[in-house]
């Protein structure tokens, strides 16, 4: 029987070292990864040339909102979205949670970042937290086709919104800890779930990385009353349609 491979629609991976990156070609399809400023974009295309189940996005996160070179980083992105054979923006968005100081300034990045995914036609790998709602307006305003918003714990009305808009949710490890994400895990449409790691982070005691996947799968998978292996093809055909590598 051949060993089932997964998928990871949102991990940090250049912050994984190169020796458990050579391992995890072993148990991952595809893992899409996202990135933190201009710098670590550059350290992701890399990663992304060098193993081929890695999709690399650039990005600015809202948490990386608060330098000074703001404007050379964007550029940067800019040039990066029309001069390599990129899919996807991320991680970007807005965050009233953690970093409420700077959304003023959030708010600017992510306009301009969403001008450049609507230019080059890119799917937008977003973070939203307390802030699921403008996230979702501002992606609507600028007509973006293909979102995925990670690590859904936001309003379940808005959730069925961006559902029916035909974007994504992820789920993430964090359920086997987590009611509320659980609550969501368990709402979200075949049509429109995926899963991510968003490693490596710790949450709560919790070591958040891909290997982690399986687990979470498996999980769902029970709550659904569905065969994992089921699971993990859906899913895999839902990350192909957001990075629009289904045609």
């Amino acid at each position: 029987m051949t060993a089932l491979k997964y998928t990871d629609a949102h991990c940090h991976t250049y912050e994984i070292d190169l020796v458990k990156l050579d391992g995890l070609g072993k148990l991952f399809e595809l893992i899409v990864s996202v990135s933190d400023d201009a710098e670590s974009s550059l350290k992701t295309l890399k990663l992304g040339e060098r193993y081929k189940y890695i999709v690399p996005c650039v990005g600015i996160h809202p948490w990386s909102t608060n330098k000074e070179n703001l404007d050379d980083e964007l550029k940067l992105i800019e040039k990066l979205a029309s001069t390599t054979d990129l899919r996807c923006l991320g991680e970007i968005g807005l965050d009233k949670a953690f970093v409420p100081e700077t959304f003023n300034t959030q708010l600017k990045v992510f306009r301009r970042l969403l001008e450049i995914a609507r230019d080059y036609d890119l799917a937008v790998n977003l973070h939203a937290a307390n802030a699921w709602k403008q996230t979702f307006e501002e992606v609507l305003r600028y007509g973006i086709r293909r979102a995925l918003f990670h690590w859904y714990s936001g309003p379940l009305d808005v959730l069925h919104e961006l559902v029916a808009r035909g974007y994504f949710i992820s789920i993430n490890p964090a359920v086997k800890i987590s009611t509320r994400h659980l609550s969501v895990a368990k709402k979200v449409p075949t049509r429109a779930l995926l899963f991510e790691s968003d490693g490596p982070y710790l949450y709560r005691g919790l070591n958040l990385n891909p290997e982690m996947i399986p687990e979470t799968v498996e999980l769902l998978a029970v709550e659904r009353n569905i065969e994992p292996s089921e699971l993990v093809k859906i899913t895999e055909n839902n990350l192909m349609r957001f990075l629009g590598l289904d045609r």
